[in-house]
């Protein structure tokens, strides 16, 4: 749950370089630009792995995983151009639904009670934080974003363990360069030094949490480790506020309260469990 911690904060600094300096690339350019960096940054690590945990398998599900980062990417960049940072995080942690719902679907993931009324009170809380005139393109597509990485996070878990997270990451990462390469010849713009800001300080910050992700939730159950995803929005506020300016009324304090509280009366109750299990 740690390393989840600071894998959101990383992906709320990445998104702080999405909102200041989108404008200054095309949305398929910046996202075949920062994948490509990311590939390239990573391979001297990835290639001092044993062969084993680097081979690359499963190349269906590793294409289908690289083409969530390209809607997912995409509908990011759209939901953080139409609303305010910590607006629209609120949007990207219906995620934990998503997840939930998903990993009972496909893995028969005994969820218990507890966490099942912590989500969807987190999710009360999202209804209450965003304000009507939210609703539109901004709110769609980070729902749709949200839903990528629910889908992304959860297939880590089909791919063999000894595959390591780093390579799972990796080959990911690698598999989404060809189809937007060919989308990034349509909005390509001349490069700028906002745009080096935007490709690296992204293409960091996200690699940092995407590796967190894999290696959380090839660890752990998904309910267990969902409602750390939430942690996220206390940066996102805190970012926000702190770059942008961002307002924090009563009714966003509220709704993120509905969101940060479970978080707290969930890691009380399993830690309880976990001693009550160990004296046994």
């Amino acid at each position: 749950m740690v390393a989840l911690l600071f894998g959101n904060f990383s992906g709320v600094i990445a998104d702080v370089f999405i909102k200041q300096f989108s404008s200054f690339s095309g949305i398929y350019q910046y996202l075949f630009l920062r994948q490509l960096t990311v590939v390239v940054v990573l391979f001297p690590f990835f290639i001092r792995q044993p062969i084993s945990s680097r081979r690359f398998e499963h190349p269906k599900l590793q294409f289908f995983r690289g083409n969530l980062i390209l809607v997912g990417g995409a509908c990011v960049v759209v939901t953080l151009s139409y609303l305010p940072l910590s607006t629209a995080h609120v949007v990207f942690y219906t995620t934990p639904i998503f997840t939930l719902l998903i990993a009972l679907w496909l893995f028969n993931e005994a969820v218990q009670k507890h966490r099942i009324i912590n989500v969807m009170l987190c999710f009360v809380g999202v209804l209450i934080a965003l304000k009507p005139n939210d609703f539109g393109w901004g709110v769609t597509a980070g729902i749709a974003a949200s839903l990528c990485v629910a889908v992304y996070n959860l297939t880590t878990r089909i791919i063999p363990s000894h595959i390591s997270s780093m390579s799972v990451f990796y080959w990911s990462t690698a598999c989404s360069l060809p189809l937007l390469g060919l989308l990034s010849l349509t909005d390509w713009q001349p490069f700028t030094k906002e745009l080096w800001y935007l490709i690296f300080g992204s293409a960091i910050s996200l690699g940092i949490y995407q590796i967190t992700c894999v290696f959380a939730y090839r660890k752990a159950e998904a309910g267990g480790i969902v409602i750390a995803e939430y942690s996220g929005l206390i940066f996102a506020l805190a970012l926000g506020w702190w770059f942008f300016g961002e307002n924090i009324d009563s009714t966003m304090l509220l709704g993120i309260t509905f969101i940060i509280g479970p978080m707290l009366w969930q890691t009380r109750i399993e830690h309880n469990a976990s001693k009550i299990k160990d004296a046994e």
